[in-house]
Formats: structure tokens, C-alpha cells, sequence
């Protein structure tokens, strides 16, 4: 049974519309103006509010603004009831809200059909209400379905990324913490530049990807202990090319910068570096910060053709190189992150 809220100060009045009501088959509670009703609503479930206009303590005008800017109440049909010759009260009324108006005295037959009418309008809403409910509670369980799904992609991909890492290391014959400490070296200038949050950390994972090419090198060119004579450099440059065609199958962010940075990683300030000659700004900022930071820490590491520099002798060619071989900018980022750089390399430890 619905339950309607007639809210009249005339006693006469609610009794009229009390009894066409119960005759209709409805619940009746009555309110003697806009202050009762409004408590009736804070403790009881109504289905339709029938207000009044002028009353005493509250009328029908503040009683309508507060209940339909509550939005625990705002759905609920409401009908203002007025006298038939102040359509001025009526068009004020509607202003505020109101769903539906009747005119007093009441036409018996018109009274029930605007009030089944409103019941009917207020399911309807209720329904779509709770449909809508429905629908933004099943949209978040998917959300959040696909955010973990995503995150385990996300990861998925990283570990990947990370195996392919480790395998140019020992293709290379590197040192094992080399392509970590790129990656956070790379990572930490990117963030002195102004990277946000998430590209800095791209930058960490990515970084490390830069010499994956190698892996299609052969063993007596790559693993030479001696300087590569020129035929040999032309074909050890082309690792670059295959770094990239190997992370550039997928578009994700990763594997783009990933692919990025192994393409461009060679590339010279100057215009003289590989594969595409590439001068000054045109060479991708990530490509020109993994040159500064994997040149610099492959100077202070053993390789099967050279000995480890001196940190005086690697900072010395990292700042002679500037404006030639590395973007000045980056370079003047190194050297004033320097304490960092080397609590990197502290950390980070061949094992």
C-alpha cells in the first residue's frame, strides 16, 4: 500500500482529501504544515507529498525548497495544492520543484487520477534510481576487475622487460648491476627535469632495455677484447635498430619509451652519432639522458676491451663531450646531481 503525506493546516480540508485517498486504497499521514512534514519524512517512508501553500510556522514554499534540495527526499513526488485563482502561488510552486499541482476545492475524479499519476511517476523514478545504482555498482566491481587486471599486465610486462634486461647482460658480458644503475641514474634526471611521477618511474624500467639490440650481434664482434676495426663498428651499430624493432611490437608506454630510448641511445649532440644522425634537440631527451649516464657508468666498469676508468678520468670525458657527444643541459643536470649519481652506484654494486 502507498503511503501519501497531506500536508493542510485546515482541518476540513485534510478530512476531504483523507477520505478520497483511503477510498483509492492509499495510506494517509497527516502534517498541519511544512515543519511536521518535513519530520514525518525524517521518520517514516512516504510515497507522495501533498502540500499546501500558506500555513502557519512553515508554509508550502520552504517546506517544498528544503524537501526537494534534500536528496533524500528530492525524488519523491510532490504535489502542491493551491486555490484555483492564485496561479501566481501555483507557477512559484512548480519553480521550486513541485512535480504536479491541484486546485481546491477538489474535483473528486480529477484528486485520484493526478495522485495514481504521481504514485506511478515516483516508482518509476525509484525504479530507475535503483537501476542506476545497480548499473554504477556493477560499472565499479568492473573498474576495479580491469584496474587488476592491468596492474597484473602492468607487471607482467615489467618482469618481462626486466628478464629481457638480464639477458643483454650476459649476452654482453656486462656487469650484473649496469643496466639497474642506468635505470635509476636515467630515472633520477628525469625527475630533475620535471618528468611527472609516473614517466620517472617509465624511465627506470624502460632505461635498462637500451643495449637489447646486442642480443643480435654475433659473439666475435660483441665479445672482442680488442677495438673494433671499421667493418666491425658498422655492424656492432646496428644493434640499435634491432632494439628497437624488438620493443617497438607493442604500443604500450613502456615498451614505446623502452624502444625510444634503445633507438636513440647513440645518437650525438653533434649530429655524428647512430643510426639516423640525429642533431641537438631532435634526439628524444630520454635516448640523450640514458647516452650521459650508460657512458659515464660504462667508464667506471671493466669491459673485455678496456679497463676501468678513474672517476676523475670519466667525469673529465663526460664534460669535454658536452655540446658534442651529450646534450649540454643533461650533462649540467649529472654534474649537479653528481652525490647522487654516485650513491647510486654505491647501492647498486657489482656482484
Amino acid at each position: 500500500m502507498s503511503t501519501v503525506l497531506l500536508c493542510d493546516d485546515e482541518l476540513m480540508n485534510r478530512k476531504v482529501a483523507s477520505k478520497i485517498l483511503n477510498k483509492e486504497g492509499f495510506n494517509v499521514i497527516e502534517a498541519q504544515n511544512g515543519k511536521e512534514a518535513i519530520e514525518v519524512l525524517n521518520t517514516q517512508r512516504v510515497d507522495l507529498i501533498l502540500m499546501d501553500l500558506m500555513m502557519p510556522v512553515m508554509d508550502g514554499y520552504e517546506a517544498t525548497t528544503i524537501i526537494k534540495g534534500d536528496e533524500r527526499f528530492s525524488a519523491i513526488p510532490l504535489i502542491i495544492i493551491s486555490a484555483l485563482s492564485d496561479k501566481e502561488a501555483i507557477t512559484k510552486g512548480l519553480k521550486l520543484g513541485a512535480n504536479e499541482y491541484l486546485t481546491k476545492p477538489y474535483d473528486i475524479i480529477e484528486f485520484g487520477l493526478r495522485v495514481k499519476n504521481a504514485i506511478k511517476l515516483g516508482a518509476y523514478q525509484n525504479m530507475l534510481k535503483e537501476h542506476k545504482i545497480i548499473l554504477e555498482q556493477e560499472v565499479a566491481k568492473k573498474t576495479k576487475e580491469l584496474q587488476s587486471a592491468l596492474i597484473e599486465i602492468q607487471k607482467s610486462e615489467q618482469d618481462i622487460i626486466s628478464i629481457l634486461a638480464k639477458t643483454a647482460e650476459y649476452r654482453d658480458n656486462e656487469t650484473s648491476a649496469h643496466t639497474l644503475r642506468v635505470g635509476e641514474m636515467a630515472a633520477l634526471i628525469a625527475k630533475k627535469i620535471g618528468w611527472s611521477s609516473e614517466d620517472v618511474e617509465l624511465m627506470r624500467l624502460a632505461s635498462p632495455m637500451h643495449d637489447i639490440g646486442k642480443v643480435g650481434i654475433a659473439d666475435n664482434i660483441l665479445l672482442k677484447a680488442g677495438k673494433l676495426d671499421d667493418e666491425e663498428f658498422e655492424i656492432m651499430k646496428q644493434h640499435s635498430a634491432i632494439g628497437y624493432s624488438i620493443l617497438s611490437q607493442k604500443e604500450t608506454p613502456l615498451l614505446k619509451l623502452a624502444a625510444e630510448i634503445a633507438h636513440t641511445h647513440h645518437e650525438k649532440y653533434n649530429g655524428k652519432g647512430y643510426p639516423n644522425g640525429l642533431i641537438g634537440d631532435n634526439i628524444p631527451l630520454s635516448g640523450a639522458i640514458v647516452a650521459v649516464v650508460d657512458v659515464f657508468d660504462a667508464l667506471l666498469s671493466d669491459r673485455p676491451y678496456k679497463r676501468a676508468f678513474t672517476l676523475e678520468k670519466a667525469l673529465e670525458i663526460i664534460q669535454n663531450d658536452s655540446g658534442t657527444h651529450f646534450h649540454p643541459n643533461v650533462v649540467e643536470l649529472f654534474m649537479d646531481s653528481l652525490d647522487e649519481i654516485l650513491a647510486i652506484r654505491t647501492k647498486l654494486q657489482d656482484v
